[in-house]
């Protein structure tokens, strides 16, 4: 396999000491190397060159005069040219991320080295080690060993736990993750970290590495450890992330060499393996219900009953509605599993740019109380919005439950939009006057009578309306009216007169007490529209 010149800077600075170096990058690539004992320091363009020297001053003239964009040089000088103290001081912590970008003009290092010869033999060794993990890892793909066992090798390789990841938060495989504390890990046992998820979303430098094209570096300010991001692209877009945590040794440039390679092994195999249906028997049944209104709730029911979803249970659908953070960020699955996670028996799935979630509360032995409570915390803290239907059994009206929930969520997000949670029972009197001046306005709907008395008040500046609604709200009751008023009982009673001549109705029949009382309300909808 080639290797970058940071990379084979690291290892050889683990033998020998460092006197110079320049160009050296995590993103280009070099064959084997071979001995150079003559002038033509570019007779095998691409490989590594080692050149004995005997000054310093030598080398930098080599490379100001023969370094090409393929090459790279490996200086090679008698330890008795320059003594140690004089030496600079280099280390693999003397670069920072910046080196990994390409530099024109090829790279060179030069080290105090006295035999050329074995510095060539290193430098194999170097390159045979790294083709021994590539061949095993290219075995294992090939013999479908998985990619757990490819990260598990690799992981061993670089020291440090590994992991690759859906870009919509799925945990693929991983490999010695378990040597990071749990506050630091992604994925607990029951599926991702939410908590870790959200500061990760809203984060402007990760939100860069979502379609970043090279491998980028996250600093450790959230979990306490770095981490080295690689994106993986089938079909020209990024699907998967392949994730090295700085663990048990310093990440370093040269990681990137090795990452590049291992996600382009990766990526091969995700792109030949047939994409699986995300898909269950459930989803499909359910999407179909939403979908399709002339859907056959009979061949439904049938499906849905050998599914265990009996036509005798209860069912509940939650609407969530997903900020623009998640949809760019793809998290809307992550969503999902963590729903399915927590209710075992319940769908999620994604539905109109909303995560949409049926529960079967009697096979969860819940209520709608005790299911909406356990979701609490997690709507609050993902930052959604959330909108659930009424309990309801059978599965004649699991379109409707949907329906329901979708309103609850859209009027109860216009009428109370500083709460993250609505229930349909508590929008569905304003849901029924929204839905009863769609058509014609409120003054043309109310009662006449209530026309008039509005009238009356605006023209002689009278409380005939305020006198009716409050004693609508108090049931019909004179007394507690015009304690309700602070007016004498006596005072109220003559308003009372005057309204019903005006309205033309003695406010006895109970059909038109609810017209007014439902007038009220649809005249207060028009003015709250105004």
């Amino acid at each position: 396999m080639k290797l970058s010149s940071v990379w084979l800077y690291e290892q050889i600075l683990k033998k020998y000491r460092m006197i110079g170096h320049e160009g050296l990058s995590g993103r280009d690539s070099y064959l084997r190397p071979y001995l150079c004992l003559d002038a033509d320091y570019n007779k095998r363009p691409g490989h590594v060159c080692v050149v004995p020297v005997t000054a310093e001053r030598e080398a930098k003239d080599i490379a100001n005069a023969a370094l090409t964009d393929k090459t790279f040089l490996v200086f090679c000088l008698r330890e008795t040219v320059k003594d140690n103290s004089e030496a600079e001081n280099h280390s693999a912590d003397h670069f920072t991320w910046t080196a990994e970008e390409n530099r024109p003009g090829g790279a060179y290092v030069c080290i105090a080295a006295n035999d050329a010869a074995a510095v060539l033999n290193d430098i194999q060794a170097v390159f045979d080690l790294c083709d021994e993990w590539e061949d095993s890892i290219i075995s294992l793909l090939a013999g479908d060993a998985g990619m757990e066992k490819v990260l598990e090798v690799s992981a061993g390789f670089l020291g440090n736990p590994l992991m690759v990841m859906g870009t919509d938060f799925s945990l693929i495989a991983d490999a010695d993750m378990e040597k990071l504390p749990e506050r630091a890990r992604l994925f607990a046992e029951d599926g991702v970290n939410v908590e870790y998820m959200n500061a990760l979303l809203q984060d402007a430098a990760y939100q860069k590495i979502a379609q970043a094209e090279h491998t980028e570096l996250y600093p450790g300010y959230i979990s306490g450890y770095r981490t080295v991001n690689r994106n993986l692209f089938v079909n020209g877009r990024p699907t998967h992330r392949l994730v090295l945590t700085e663990c048990d040794n310093p990440v370093t440039p040269g990681c990137i060499c090795i990452l590049e390679t291992l996600a382009g092994h990766l990526e091969y195999q995700l792109s030949r393996e047939m994409p699986a249906s995300m898909k269950g028997t459930l989803e499909i049944i359910f999407q179909s219900i939403l979908t399709d209104r002339t859907a056959d709730y009979v061949q439904i029911g049938r499906q849905l009953n050998a599914a265990g979803w009996g036509s005798g249970d209860e069912y509940l659908c939650l609407i969530l509605q997903i900020t623009y953070l998640n949809q760019k960020q793809l998290s809307t699955g992550a969503i999902c599993r963590y729903i399915q996670k927590q209710f075992r028996d319940s769908v999620s799935f994604l539905y109109r740019d909303e995560v949409v979630s049926f529960f079967n509360l009697t096979r969860l032995g819940m209520d709608e109380e005790e299911a909406a409570a356990k979701l609490v915390y997690f709507i609050r803290d993902s930052y959604l919005k959330a909108g659930y239907s009424r309990t309801m059994r059978g599965h004649m009206n699991l379109r409707r439950q949907y329906v329901q929930a979708r309103v609850a969520l859209d009027v109860g997000s216009r009428k109370k939009p500083y709460l993250w949670i609505h229930y349909f029972d508590q929008v569905a009197l304003p849901y029924i006057i929204e839905q009863a001046t769609k058509r014609l306005p409120a003054n043309m709907i109310c009662h006449k009578g209530l026309l008039r008395l509005k009238e009356q008040d605006e023209k002689n500046h009278t409380e005939y309306m305020l006198t009716l609604k409050t004693y609508l709200d108090q049931h019909l009751n004179a007394t507690q009216t015009a304690k309700e008023l602070f007016i004498h009982r006596s005072t109220f009673l003559y308003r009372l007169d005057k309204i019903k001549e005006i309205v033309h109705s003695d406010l006895e029949d109970a059909e038109e007490v609810f017209y007014l009382e439902l007038s009220f309300r649809l005249l207060e909808q028009d003015e709250k529209k105004d």
